[in-house]
């Protein structure tokens, strides 16, 4: 070989890896390595369904009809069901299991997600195809959620982002407040909540109140009092359980003992079904779930009573801290090849515009992403020009909205065995009281004293039984 031709040869090479180079260090700077004549198709999969897909379908459109073909990009979307067959079904793409379909070029996930499809195929880095500039755009909470590793780099795009509200039947509690006295500031903690719950309870022999997310509950009452539920290990991906039983004994006494006396209730898969029969009076649940609180109570198909909403800020435990919870799947970019991964990065960037992000997000509860769309006035302007008035939501809105100005957001960072640990939260108590609710009716079937049974199962020996054995199972996940 000539040495014309080798310093040509060097040269190429040394051009391209700067190329390169470049183009993953200035990441929203690269020049398009597509063809509008020959469009790319970029497949997402998602979980919405309902309104939330028919909206996200009609931005795809949108996008495919404008901007998609001005670049050669073709979106097609596809539901996968809920969260868990989501999840499910990457996770088993990932590992090319039997009869899974290939990996989506964008799919929707939860950190402990997209932490163990991580582990199995490498997610891109969003800092390739998102410049540093265009990073910064974004509410910080937000995107640190998809910084998980060690690297510092971020793996997941936030999307639409919810937190949770205290949502009050208004009309029942303005009542209730006039023949009692009861305060609407002694819903702000979880020990005034719990007190106002006996004493609605003591009156009317009905629940007060409901949780959707127990997991929540137990990541945030523990951040609320000072301390992580887990200790987290980035080096290794594992964290351990920090639970002390200081911490355990509040679960108890504001979780279990207010379900098992009946103050709290918890009957419908989420506890807006509950507050529609006028089972519970209020309830926490995600912004993301606005939409669904009722209008109406019905009793019986002859007794429908019209109701008020009132949403407050999610409770806190007194003398803690006020953190609220941030969460709402976001969308990871899988590796692929150049054409594919820059398609699907400019759909994203595009997607999370404030015109675009805004349509999807604030019409079904969720916070927009961006630091110029979160603005008080910019939602509530959005949602009176998009004629939603759906009280619910308008109500919601306001209250995350100065959330966001009075408390801290918080996730969870996921680590190895984050996501079993979490159905673990989501599910050991609540299963643990659904059992001791039913022993206690066929125990007063029985002829024995309701009283007398609900002592013996809140005593603190029941306790320990049941610190003890969340622990072990807890030990079984992370070891």
């Amino acid at each position: 070989m000539s040495i014309s031709k080798r310093v040509f040869l060097v040269t190429s090479f040394i051009l391209i890896v700067i190329f390169f180079s470049a183009c993953n260090s200035l990441g929203g700077s690269m020049q398009s390595p597509l063809d509008p004549d020959k469009p790319v198709t970029v497949t997402i999969w998602h979980y919405y369904s309902g309104h939330n897909k028919e909206n996200f379908d009609t931005i795809v459109e949108k996008f495919n009809e404008t901007i998609g073909m001005e670049k050669g990009i073709v979106v097609e979307a596809l539901s996968q069901g809920d969260v868990q067959q989501l999840a499910d079904a990457v996770y088993n793409s990932a590992n090319k299991g039997l009869g899974a379909d290939p990996m989506p070029d964008i799919f929707a996930a939860y950190g402990d997600n997209a932490f163990r499809v991580n582990q199995v195929t490498p997610l891109i880095t969003l800092d390739t195809y998102f410049s540093p500039e265009e990073l910064s755009s974004y509410r910080k909470e937000f995107l640190e959620e998809g910084n998980f590793l060690e690297d510092g780099k971020y793996r997941i795009l936030p999307i639409a982002k919810s937190t949770e509200n205290l949502y009050v039947n208004k009309t029942f509690w303005d009542k209730f407040a006039e023949e009692t006295g009861a305060s609407i500031e002694n819903l702000a903690t979880w020990e005034g909540l719990a007190e106002t719950a006996e004493k609605y309870y003591n009156l009317t022999g009905e629940g007060f109140f409901g949780i959707d997310a127990k997991a929540n509950f137990m990541l945030l009452g523990s951040i609320q009092n000072g301390e992580e539920l887990f200790t987290y290990d980035s080096k290794d991906g594992k964290a351990s359980l920090n639970f002390p039983q200081e911490y355990g004994k509040k679960i108890w006494d504001y979780i279990y003992k207010p379900y098992i006396n009946g103050y709290y209730i918890k009957q419908g898969r989420f506890s807006s079904d509950d507050a529609k029969t006028g089972t519970i009076m209020a309830y926490t649940g995600s912004t993301a779930g606005a939409a669904y609180f009722p209008k109406e109570v019905t009793f019986n198909e002859n007794q429908v009573v019209p109701i008020d909403v009132m949403t407050l800020p999610y409770p806190y435990f007194e003398n803690g801290t006020k953190y609220v919870i941030q969460q709402g799947a976001g969308m990871c970019i899988a590796k692929s090849d150049l054409e594919h991964e820059y398609a699907a990065a400019e759909f994203l960037k595009w997607f999370t515009l404030p015109e675009q992000n805004l349509q999807f997000a604030v019409s079904t509860g969720y916070l927009p992403v961006k630091n110029e769309a979160l603005e008080e006035d910019v939602l509530l302007n959005y949602l009176n020009e998009a004629g939603i008035k759906i009280p619910s939501i308008v109500s919601s809105v306001k209250t995350s909205a100065q959330m966001l100005k009075t408390h801290i957001l918080y996730n969870s960072k996921p680590f190895e065995g984050s996501y079993d640990m979490r159905n673990l939260m989501e599910n050991h108590l609540i299963n643990k009281i659904k059992r001791d609710l039913e022993f206690i009716d066929e125990e007063v079937l029985k002829g024995q004293d309701k009283k007398d049974i609900i002592g013996k199962l809140s005593s603190d020996e029941e306790f320990l039984n049941w610190f003890e054995d969340f622990n072990n199972q807890a030990a079984k996940i992370l070891n």
